[in-house]
């Protein structure tokens, strides 16, 4: 089934529906022919006939009867209601776009007309002029001879007018010109010109060279002159604005500067006076914000070194995360440095500016009085001619400027001989030298009261000595050549010595309170766990690592610094410090070194001596507070130590403390060089030998307790082997006497021998008594032992002078009384028989002095600690023999029977079944 389209006629511009109107149908299709409007409609909607050729060709290929036959009711139904709408859908779509069309359609045929009309009366004018040019007559003769002068006059006066209006015309471009240039004398000078050529533009018709009187109607005929003059008076708040911000410049010179004070003078018509005060007004802005600013510090990585790459192979990626971006102490120094000159420079430039601008004598008046003379026509001076070129100005140079500058000769005379009018009588055009003087002394004063404060915050940034004290040598150094007058000059040292005083006591405080805490801190937190840390045997002959070889093509540096430590670290061993030790002293002696080198660097100039003997005296109380809080906290750490119930596990912290103590009172160098009285000095190292001592006797009481309880516990356990002839000490009492000695090295004073004797006399003389006090209790071996033990210690005594042995020779006259009395008892109770009681007695030619002495010779080794050293002079070679130099206490009888030092355990009878590898 087709369905036939319907029809749309384009009406007539007479009928009453218009063409919008008759294709607002709905059901209307579009039935146009090439004919309609002259075939134009048809080339209009060639866009839009794409598509819908396309769905008509769709359309077409679709036979109703195949439809029928292959589809159902409601296929076909629905195939219908699809073609229904987009046959719809084309139909609108079709619709709007020939609206369009049409209204532009109408609209390019009323231009069209609009054109013609137009065309049409151009052409008419030119006709018109064209009969109007041949309908003219030659004029005679005579005419024009009568008006020709009237002419000539006429077309000068057209000449002086238009240079005037040039003028105005390059006024705009020129001043802007001026003005980035920063010329705001030149430009201020041209607008005072350009002013005064408006002037003349306008002037009153009453005037015999009005404009008027020549037939010129200067506002009426020219309204340009009064907008262009609109123009160039903007230019007055332009260039005033201008020339006060450029006075923020402090590195301009000073006749640029005195230029754009007189621009403001001239041109805002403001008193020498407030120019002053505008000008200092402005540098006080620009010395806020060069105080205002931080520290322009450059950031480095890590160390700030540059990465080596071995053979050209990358470096390996560091285990550890890449450190925070820090600066180095030069680099924060030299901001610093840069920071406080440019400061200083902007005050000594403003102050040495304004003096060179208006400082004036009786013989010679200011710079800006000179200026301003020169501007004045009616004044002559020579000094005139002493003006720098910058300063001489006139009009004829200004207009020298302008482009064609020769065509301003056509202006009158009194233009371009223009200069500005300043009264030089009058109080606004001068300054007296008093104003000048308080003004700048107040804006000094002011100035460095903010720079006080701006040089502490980035001396702040600056965390050594040696950096503070180059900036500020550095500073004197550049405020020496600045030009400042003396009083100045003395104002700025002292704030500059003053903040860098305050910094330097700074940092040295700050470097005793980390001292402080870092050297407590190391004392509380010592632990017994690892004894290794606390032996200076164990240190002493601990390997150290040896540095590699540099590499190949490195120079003789490469191998300075890792030599360096190597050797510090030998001679750490060989003055029998432990690393512990060495680790607590460092805290308290980096601080003293410290302070040694910096005033080592700050002598060097003999000036600064008042101001160093000022910091040290400053530094003092605070060094003596230090040594007193590093005492009460040795003292008190001890005191705990020593109070603790359980002594024997806190001995090795407590003997620790000791080493601490006798190292800060003999051979640190803590408290000599650092800034100490001798007072506090002899006070200090008091303190330090009577905690030490202190120690020493608890250590020396635990000691010799734990050794008698010892030997009377394991008196049954060591029975002697030997019989009844033996004359030598008992194995238990070489075991004590061997712990003593074992005891006394552990303390660790090698270097010490004064007070190791010391300690070794009194132990000795109290162990002595101890175990004489024992025995008087009845607690010992038997009679024989008891009395070899006692004669032992008689002679291992009497080495010592000092020691007394009174007490001795009693307990061994006791001792061998008690054993005659056995031997008779033993002898009158049949226990021993008379013949062995003889032979006893005949036999036993027992020497004690010459037995203990060849006991000694043996064991002295073991002993060294409780024997005296021998001086090298009292020591004589026999036969040349280097033993007896070794062995100061004899050397033992080779052919003698031999008596071990030690009881040792017997061999077990199995010990020769046991298998031996023989690889």
């Amino acid at each position: 089934m087709a369905r036939r389209p319907s029809t749309v006629t384009v009406t007539s511009p007479g009928s009453s529906k218009g063409p919008t109107e008759s294709l607002r149908s709905p059901s209307a299709a579009v039935a146009l022919s090439p004919s309609t409007y002259g075939g134009k409609f048809h080339s209009i909607s060639q866009t839009g006939s794409v598509a819908f050729s396309s769905q008509q060709a769709d359309i077409t290929r679709i036979d109703p009867d195949e439809l029928f036959t292959k589809h159902t009711i409601a296929d076909v139904k629905a195939k219908q209601m699809q073609l229904r709408a987009d046959a719809e859908a084309k139909q609108e779509e079709l619709r709007l776009m020939v609206g369009e069309r049409y209204r532009d359609l109408l609209q390019a045929s009323t231009s069209i007309m609009c054109i013609a009309t137009s065309a049409q009366r151009v052409q008419e004018a030119l006709h018109e002029t064209r009969h109007a040019i041949q309908s003219q007559r030659k004029p005679n003769m005579q005419s024009r001879v009568s008006h020709g002068r009237k002419e000539d006059s006429h077309l000068q006066m057209l000449q002086v007018l238009s240079a005037h209006i040039k003028l105005l015309l390059d006024a705009p471009e020129h001043l802007w010109r001026l003005i980035e240039r920063e010329k705001y004398f030149q430009a201020a000078w041209l607008f005072l010109l350009a002013r005064v050529v408006h002037r003349g533009l306008i002037r009153d018709a009453q005037e015999d060279e009005s404009w008027k009187n020549h037939g010129i109607d200067v506002l009426e005929q020219f309204p340009l002159i009064q907008r262009q003059w609109e123009t160039v008076s903007h230019f007055r708040s332009q260039i005033i604005h201008r020339a006060t911000l450029s006075l923020r410049l402090y590195d301009k010179p000073c006749e640029e500067t005195c230029a754009t004070l007189l621009t403001l003078h001239i041109l805002d018509s403001r008193p020498l006076t407030e120019t002053l005060t505008m000008y200092l007004s402005q540098r006080t802005r620009t010395l806020n914000t060069l105080l205002s600013k931080d520290l322009d510090v450059p950031v480095q990585f890590g160390g700030g070194l540059p990465v080596i790459q071995l053979n050209g192979h990358s470096p390996e990626a560091p285990a550890t995360p890449m450190k925070a971006p820090r600066s180095s102490a030069k680099a924060v120094a030299m901001a610093a440095k840069t920071s406080a000159e440019v400061t200083l420079e902007a005050i000594s430039r403003t102050l040495g500016t304004a003096r060179g601008v208006f400082t004036s004598s009786s013989s010679a008046p200011s710079l800006a009085r000179r200026v301003l003379e020169s501007m004045q026509v009616d004044v002559q001076s020579g000094s005139i001619f002493a003006l720098p070129t910058e300063l001489l100005l006139n009009t004829p140079a200004v207009l020298a400027t302008l482009p064609s500058s020769t065509y301003f000769s056509l202006l009158p005379a009194n233009i371009r001989s223009y200069k500005p009018f300043v009264d030089l009588s009058s109080a606004s055009s001068s300054l007296s030298q008093e104003i000048l003087r308080d003004k700048l002394d107040s804006w000094f004063d002011d100035s460095i009261a903010s720079l006080r404060g701006a040089l502490g915050k980035w001396f702040a940034s600056l965390d050594v000595v040696d950096g503070v004290w180059k900036v500020r040598s550095s500073l004197r150094k550049w405020l020496s050549h600045s030009g400042l007058q003396a009083p100045e000059l003395s104002n700025l040292s002292d704030i500059l010595d003053e903040v860098a005083s305050k910094r330097i006591m700074d940092i040295w405080k700050a470097a005793l309170v980390r001292a402080e805490k870092g050297f407590v801190l190391e004392v509380g937190s010592l632990g017994s766990d690892n004894a290794d840390e606390f032996s200076p045997l164990h240190s002493l002959y601990h390997p150290s690592s040896v540095p590699a070889p540099p590499l190949p093509g490195s120079g003789p540096s490469s191998l300075d610094l890792p030599f360096q430590t190597f050797r510090a670290t030998l001679t750490q061993h060989l003055g029998g410090r432990t690393p512990r030790l060495h680790e607590v002293l460092r805290i308290l002696e980096d601080v003293a070194i410290s302070w040694q080198k910096d005033l080592a660097r700050m002598s060097t100039d003999r000036e600064n001596s008042h101001l160093i003997s000022g910091l040290t005296e400053a530094y003092r109380p605070e060094v003596q507070v230090l040594c007193v809080n590093v005492a009460s906290a040795l003292t008190v750490s001890s005191g705990e130590l020593m109070a603790s119930p359980d002594k024997d596990t806190v001995m090795t912290k407590l003997i620790f403390h000791a080493r601490v103590a006798n190292e800060l009172s003999t051979s640190s160098p803590f408290v000599s060089d650092i800034a100490c009285d001798q007072a506090v000095v002899a006070d200090f190292r008091e303190k330090m030998d009577a905690l030490f001592e202190q120690i020493i006797a608890c250590w020396r009481e635990r000691t010799i307790s734990n050794l008698v309880s010892y030997y009377i516990e394991n008196m049954t356990s060591w029975r002697p082997h030997s019989g009844p002839t033996s004359t030598t000490p008992s194995p238990l009492m070489m075991e004590c006497l061997y712990s003593l000695s074992s005891s006394i090295h552990s303390l660790g004073m090698v270097r010490h021998q004064s007070h190791l004797m010391t300690i070794a006399q009194a132990i000795i003389s109290k162990f002595s008594t101890a175990f004489i006090r024992a025995i008087d209790k009845g607690n010992s071996m038997d009679a024989v032992e008891t009395l070899h033990d006692l004669t032992f210690l008689r002679h291992l005594a009497s080495k010592w002078r000092n020691i007394e042995i009174t007490s001795l020779e009693e307990a061994i006259n006791k001792a061998r009384s008690r054993v005659c009395y056995l031997y008779f008892a033993f002898a009158w109770d049949g226990s021993l028989t008379a013949g062995c009681l003889l032979q006893l007695t005949e036999s036993s030619k027992y020497d004690p002095d010459r037995s203990a002495s060849e006991f000694i010779a043996r064991t002295q080794m073991l002993l060294s600690a409780l024997l005296p050293p021998f001086e090298p002079e009292e020591i004589t070679k026999e036969n040349g023999d280097k033993m007896v130099e070794l062995l100061a206490y004899g050397v033992p009888v080779i052919d003698s029977k031999f008596v071990p030092a030690v009881e040792l355990a017997q061999p077990s009878s199995r010990f020769p079944l046991l298998l031996i590898d023989a690889r």
